[in-house]
């Protein structure tokens, strides 16, 4: 069942038995698994059905420290969460997300990275791991390439003892933006309220225990919810901010008696440097790097330092993708007929602007012709198998690489969620984020593409080009909008918010899901991990409310 919050009488008290708020991936995971158990579950949203202006501007922040995306545009408040704003082009007309495990190496104590280490293995996630590839609705649990490679789609030849390569895979965000949705409005034991908007959580007096929470669905209307047990899903930034906001019992806010809750932020910038093969006909070779459907999985190939290298450089962990490229001529000729097409709806003379963008065309005619083309083919049903190996002649048209680097930045109790002194339309303290990237996290990066050119090099592929100091470093994305660490898993309580069941330390009934309780982030798209850790609370939670 589904209930506009906005339609509940004002100052009413509420009771079910599980709590989850935020009905994005997590939470959403997270009530599927609790469909037809023999308690009563409350899924609250702070959205609506559809994407509302007014509710996404309680995003609204300001960020301290290097270049960042909009708060704003970092994360969608409507059921279904930030999964409608993912982009990944899995066909005609479908989106997805990329799906990958952290490494092993994620989980280690490394000695050189501070704050570094889960209080748990791969090993011991990689069950649920493979449950999640069934919630995301991909095939095997499988990312070594030699199950997903063929004679025609092979790896580059680098040295595999400094570099590996391995597959993402790639899954379809309507799932999360309709089907389960729909799923969990069909089961009587989960009641779904959008516009309800979490503004404070409230316990007893010792701060033990969680009593109700405070529920906002407009500016003037409020309600309460009491539970036997409370889970917060709201994404990294949210989580964080809602339990700061919580202070009126502990002045230093819910779980935060060391100083710990909205501390160790961490996205991932996205670094591009250019490849220039010896020879074109290495576009011939490439295509296990392009994203394609074999296996009944939609899989693409990337390239990482291996787990050793990376242990004896004290390297942070790392990623990468190939995309083919035009040279800089064909790459303009591109955006000038872009240019060229709009400027029919402009009122003033266009003569001159015309023509000097068709100067540009003409100068890359071949190209144009070839993409145009090619274009219109992968329109057509059927021919969408890959964004450009598959077709011979539209490798022609390609004349080098780009690639996307994906960094892993390093725990910083300084890079933070903190409230702000502004208020949003409710009421509510807005959050003001400290991020910048540290040295440890430049020159790894800087390292890691250093090590890249050389292997390129010695396998005689070509020439890697890259930035050496950050001021000219070419971003594709400054951040990921990947919010990870703010409400830390740690088994010590001087270290981390949340043990490794994921409860909030202190309180015995509130627990936390999604990536803020990563320790460290590693490279990897987090989703995936988000999913497993909702599997595993899941099953946490159904063993403690059989006992109750």
């Amino acid at each position: 069942m589904i209930i506009d919050a906005r339609s509940l009488p004002s100052n009413e008290i509420l009771e079910t038995n599980v709590c989850i708020i935020g009905a994005g991936p997590a939470g959403i995971t997270l009530a599927r698994e609790f469909v037809d158990q023999n308690f009563e579950v409350c899924l609250l949203e702070s959205g609506g059905m559809e994407f509302d202006p007014d509710i996404q501007s309680l995003n609204a922040g300001t960020v301290i420290g290097d270049d960042y995306p909009n708060l704003s545009d970092t994360r969608i408040r409507q059921l279904g969460g930030t999964s409608h704003a993912w982009e990944g082009q899995n066909g005609p007309n479908e989106y997805g997300f990329r799906c990958l495990p952290l490494d092993k190496i994620d989980f280690e104590l490394r000695d050189w990275l501070p704050y570094s280490g889960w209080p748990f293995s791969r090993t011991d996630l990689d069950p649920f791991y493979e449950r999640a590839h069934k919630v995301c609705q991909i095939g095997s649990y499988s990312y070594d390439i030699k199950n997903w490679e063929n004679s025609a789609a092979k790896p580059l030849p680098f040295n595999k003892d400094r570099v590996t390569t391995s597959v993402s895979h790639f899954a379809p965000r309507h799932p999360f933006t309709e089907q389960y949705k729909n799923e969990i409005n069909q089961h009587r034991n989960i009641k779904t309220f959008i516009y309800a908007n979490v503004i404070e959580i409230k316990t007893d007096e010792e701060a033990h225990i969680v009593t109700h929470i405070c529920i906002a669905s407009s500016q003037n209307h409020r309600f309460y919810l009491k539970a036997k047990l409370f889970i917060l899903a709201a994404g990294g930034i949210e989580n964080a901010r809602i339990l700061l906001s919580s202070n009126k019992i502990k002045a230093s806010s819910l779980g935060n008696k060391y100083d710990l809750v909205g501390r160790y932020f961490m996205d991932r910038p996205i670094l591009s440097s250019t490849f220039k093969p010896t020879s074109r006909r290495l576009l011939n070779q490439t295509s296990i790097y392009d994203i394609y459907r074999t296996k009944g999985s939609l899989v693409m190939a990337k390239f990482q330092i291996s787990e050793a290298l990376m242990r004896d450089e004290n390297l942070l962990n790392n990623g990468a993708q190939l995309f083919p490229r035009p040279l800089i001529h064909q790459k303009e000729a591109t955006i000038a007929l872009r240019s060229l097409l709009s400027l029919h709806r402009q009122k003033t003379s266009i003569w001159k602007e015309a023509f000097k963008h068709l100067n540009i065309i003409f100068g890359a005619s071949d190209y144009i012709t070839y993409a145009g083309f090619w274009a219109l083919i992968r329109k057509f049903p059927g021919m969408q198998r890959g964004a450009w190996s598959y077709l011979p002649y539209e490798k022609s048209r390609f004349s080098q690489f780009e690639i996307f680097y994906q960094l892993e930045q390093a725990p910083d109790p300084n890079n933070r969620v903190k409230l702000s002194s502004e208020k949003d339309y409710l009421g509510q303290n807005k959050v003001e984020v400290h991020w910048r990237l540290n040295p440890i996290d430049i020159n790894s990066a800087i390292k890691v593409q250093e090590i890249w050119a050389e292997e390129f090099k010695l396998a005689g592929l070509g020439e890697l080009k890259f930035e050496r100091e950050q001021e000219n470093w070419k971003f594709e994305k400054t951040a990921m909008h990947h919010h990870m660490g703010t409400t830390r898993m740690h088994n010590n309580p001087k270290q981390g918010v949340v043990d490794s069941n994921c409860k909030v330390h202190g309180i015995t009934n509130l627990f936390i899901a999604g990536s803020s309780v990563f320790p460290t982030s590693g490279y990897a798209n987090p989703t995936l991990t988000v999913i497993a850790l909702s599997l595993k609370l899941a099953d946490h939670v159904k063993s403690l409310m059989s006992r109750s």
